[in-house]
């Protein structure tokens, strides 16, 4: 049976602030910035299901999102997605009951073959769903600091359900050379 809309909204918002907490008692060092809601379209993947009758349903599509941006020897690792321009720190959708630490370290080993572990946070914030339900589901998202402990850096080669490839390159930047387009880019060069 359905929950009520608002009801659903509410439970969700409350999970994603806890999760956002816990991720910065855990991990913060006490300067990690916490954004405001960012407002976004649903995934492509819930696009046509509408908004959420329940809080396991939006948990089976989009439960929570985690990033890693990872120093090596004064450089920081990015990925070149296949299906969105520009750069970005490797990372993507938690696994349920996942921690959101836990999802960054599993995503930079997935993206780029590196091993890594989080050191801090870079900041947190909400994703703001808007599958046109009576307010946004609200969707934690929170990007780790961290560095590197093993690996060699290699693309996947995994296509997302458009067919294009998830990851279409892996690179280490110097700050100098940090593409103007690398997601986050201000902020990252502030940690260098």
């Amino acid at each position: 049976m359905p929950e009520d809309p608002e009801t659903v909204a509410e439970r969700l918002r409350e999970r994603a602030r806890r999760l956002r907490e816990r991720a910065l008692a855990e991990h913060a060092d006490g300067d990690a910035r916490v954004l405001d809601p960012q407002p976004v379209d649903p995934p492509p993947h819930a696009r046509a299901d509408g908004f959420p009758a329940s809080v396991d349903e939006q948990l089976d599509r989009f439960p929570g999102v985690a990033g890693l941006v990872v120093v090596d020897d004064g450089r920081v690792l990015g990925v070149q997605q296949g299906y969105r321009d520009g750069w970005t720190n490797p990372g993507g959708a938690q696994d349920p009951g996942e921690p959101l630490a836990e999802t960054a370290v599993r995503e930079t080993r997935e993206e780029t073959n590196i091993e890594a572990e989080v050191t801090g946070v870079l900041y947190a914030r909400d994703f703001a769903v808007d599958y046109g339900g009576p307010e946004p589901v609200h969707v934690p998202l929170v990007v780790f600091t961290g560095r590197r402990v093993g690996g060699r850096r290699a693309a996947p080669l995994v296509r997302v359900s458009s067919g294009e490839p998830e990851i279409e390159d892996v690179q280490w930047f110097d700050a100098g050379a940090l593409p103007e387009d690398f997601r986050d880019r201000e902020l990252i060069l502030d940690l260098l």
